[in-house]
């Protein structure tokens, strides 16, 4: 066997076709890697929508609550303010995960790729459980001020 002296020789024993099996396993991996980053913003993407959508919800059952006449005061205002801003602060976490990531890499250089990736899904998952931990707080202090305000009629 003949040896370039630039490049080493590589000897491959005991190849074994792809199984049917195997080669579902391998499509399956490469999904769960393409669909990794996918599926974060497309939870970001949903949750933009019912953050949103939450606020006039919660301002119109308050409308329904309160009487038109019924003055608030400054303990009143801010305990019923506090939930809307909450929701506007949670759209605000779900839209900077939902935005294009940037970053530089080489095509050539997996390990480039790999840790793009992984940057990326990291950050994502920080807006994600960021804007989800304040789309909780700020239902549970919606849900505490449409109770506190039920008996006022």
């Amino acid at each position: 066997m003949e040896t370039n002296s630039l490049a080493e020789v590589v000897e491959v024993q005991d190849v074994v076709a792809i199984t049917p099996h195997s080669e579902a396993l391998y499509e399956a991996g490469k999904q769960m890697l393409i669909d990794s980053i996918s599926t974060g913003r497309e939870f970001c993407k949903t949750m933009i929508g019912t953050s949103t959508g939450a606020i006039p919800i919660y301002i119109a059952i308050l409308t329904f609550i309160l009487p038109e006449d019924f003055i608030l005061g400054v303990a009143g205002g801010v305990t019923i303010a506090v939930p809307a801003i909450g929701f506007l602060l949670a759209t605000t976490l779900f839209s900077a995960g939902y935005l294009p990531a940037t970053g530089k890499f080489s095509l050539d250089i997996i390990d480039e790729i790999e840790k793009e990736r992984d940057r990326i899904i990291k950050s994502n998952l920080h807006f994600i459980w960021y804007g989800l931990g304040a789309f909780i707080v700020s239902t549970l202090l919606a849900i505490w001020a449409i109770i506190i305000n039920i008996g006022v009629k």
